[in-house]
């Protein structure tokens, strides 16, 4: 059994990468990749526990890619079996603190509303410690501000909002390139989420391998049978690798950790074998 899409308490999930590691043992699984959001900081944590525990190991991250940017829509591109660390935490320890200086922006401008909040409060309503501008509209949301996350992220998120704050966006070329010069494989994560279907889908995933993309999340929980015949198809047709994951976040989810089928191994050695340019 594998699974090559795990999140820890390092991004938005609910146990440590080691107690990630421990689970997966329990659920018998062999092979796991921890890909946290936006961080890679729980990798040597879950390196070690998977050698106690006799599992191999696959560095593993996930990363937003801007698509749209006047709309904040963006796809997320899993990267890989990386050798060069140093460039990925560059990026990311950038961009955390990209986000926080944004949150904290976003603070101030509460306040002249009315809303007294703080970072510590916006960064504490979800698991983990991932945060985003994302927060915001949800904090306002929840907090009964907003009836509704969607109309709280057209006010504040979309840049054509009325209390929008400009952020940076890295989109799509910057984020495979970037994997590809840490030496990393890019995947294209769930892409059942994607708004493109079929023959769209099929174009966009033709423009995302003349970009460097060389993987695709075949197996996905969300994915029916329909959707993983046709992301064979793309696979077979683009030269694409596939891979397996569960996306699991929490104890309280319904998702099951792991995946369990005849071909598993040769999931596992094409990513460890992939030749990158």
């Amino acid at each position: 059994m594998i699974d090559l899409h795990l999140h820890s308490f390092v991004s938005d999930g609910d146990l440590s990468p080691s107690e990630i590691v421990r689970k997966a043992k329990q659920n018998g699984i062999s092979t796991l990749s921890l890909t946290d959001h936006d961080s890679i900081s729980g990798i040597a944590e879950a390196q070690l526990a998977c050698k106690q525990l006799g599992i191999r190991f696959i560095p593993g991250v996930e990363l937003e890619a801007a698509t749209d940017i006047s709309r904040s829509r963006y796809i997320h591109i899993l990267g890989y079996n990386f050798n060069n660390s140093n460039i990925l935490n560059e990026y990311l320890t950038k961009l955390r603190e990209e986000r926080i200086y944004i949150i904290m922006e976003y603070v101030k401008v509460l306040r002249t509303l009315g809303i007294y909040t703080s970072y510590e409060e916006i960064s504490s309503i979800t698991s983990g410690l991932h945060i985003t501008a994302y927060h915001i509209p949800m904090f306002l949301h929840q907090n009964g501000y907003y009836e509704s996350f969607s109309q709280a992220k057209k006010d504040f998120i979309n840049p054509s909002g009325k209390y929008y704050i400009p952020r940076n966006f890295y989109d799509v070329d910057f984020i495979i390139n970037l994997i590809l010069k840490a030496g990393g494989i890019p995947v294209l994560a769930h892409p059942c989420r994607l708004p493109q279907k079929n023959e769209a889908l099929d174009s966009y995933v033709a423009e995302l391998t003349s970009k460097g993309l060389l993987g695709i999340e075949t197996f996905y929980p969300e994915h029916c049978n329909e959707d993983v015949i046709f992301y064979k198809s793309l696979a077979q047709k683009y030269g694409l690798l596939q891979t397996a994951g569960s996306d699991w976040h929490s104890e309280k989810s319904q998702i099951k950790m792991g995946f369990e089928f005849s071909n598993e191994e040769a999931i596992v050695k094409s990513l460890l074998n992939c030749k990158r340019d």
